[in-house]
């Protein structure tokens, strides 16, 4: 059975993967189902195949949150088609400043199917017709990160970070100095989403000054994001794939 979650970027991506491998024993695999070649085209894109027993799991970095139904298009849509290639999607975007309903209506605008209700943290059916003419069914989930309140998965992992005292009091003391920089360093911090992000490298920059300069996956993979409650309740569902 293939499984695919579609993510906004390269920080999703890798946190999900790191996650996933943590508490589900997904773990990384450097060869694909055979004859199911999906490549990241694009410099903001990637794509990453896992193994559990006979199960392959996909996680794709579609650069964006406007890039789901293109990149769904173009990599996607064919080998479901042709191949039934996956029995299970997943669709993982942050809230910003977006109510839940409209997620919804545009996550299923990706799928262009009119027949069924995509909700937030629900397993749904979706059917299609594939070559041969035969209606298949493939299932669908869609998180929607943080689910209470507007952000992004920064967010939430700014909280998770914070569920240890110790940390919480950097967290809190880090955001404050994003917030003041927001407004003296507005050329560099111009949304509130890059504040947001600036927030969580200045954490990741107390907790670990010997890395700051190291990769993004490095500096994920610092943290111990498996132990958290704010991840296992995020994840709870996105766990079945």
């Amino acid at each position: 059975m293939n499984k695919l979650i579609l993510c906004e970027g390269e920080t999703d991506a890798i946190l999900l993967s790191y996650y996933l491998e943590r508490v589900a024993g997904w773990a990384y695999s450097k060869k694909c189902p055979q004859g199911l070649s999906i490549r990241a085209t694009a410099q903001n894109e990637s794509v990453n195949w896992y193994k559990k027993d006979d199960d392959y799991l996909l996680i794709c970095a579609v650069g964006g949150k406007d890039n789901f139904k293109r990149f769904f298009n173009e990599k996607i849509r064919n080998p479901l088609i042709l191949v039934n290639a996956f029995e299970k999607i997943s669709i993982v975007t942050d809230r910003d400043n977006r109510d839940i309903e409209t997620i919804e209506a545009s996550a299923l605008s990706i799928f262009d199917v009119s027949d069924v209700e995509i909700r937030n943290n629900q397993w749904v059916d979706c059917c299609y017709t594939d070559q041969f003419g035969i209606v298949q069914t493939f299932r669908v989930l869609l998180v929607v990160i943080p689910t209470d309140q507007q952000g992004a998965l920064e967010t939430e992992m700014l909280k998770a970070i914070a569920e240890d005292t110790y940390d919480k009091n950097i967290v809190e003391k880090t955001g404050a100095f994003a917030n003041q920089m927001r407004v003296e360093a507005d050329r560099y911090i111009s949304s509130e989403r890059l504040k947001l992000k600036a927030h969580l490298g200045l954490t990741w920059a107390i907790q670990f000054p010997e890395k700051v300069f190291t990769k993004i996956d490095e500096q994920i993979r610092n943290v111990r994001w498996e132990e958290s409650e704010t991840l296992r309740s995020c994840f709870a569902v996105l766990n079945e794939i």
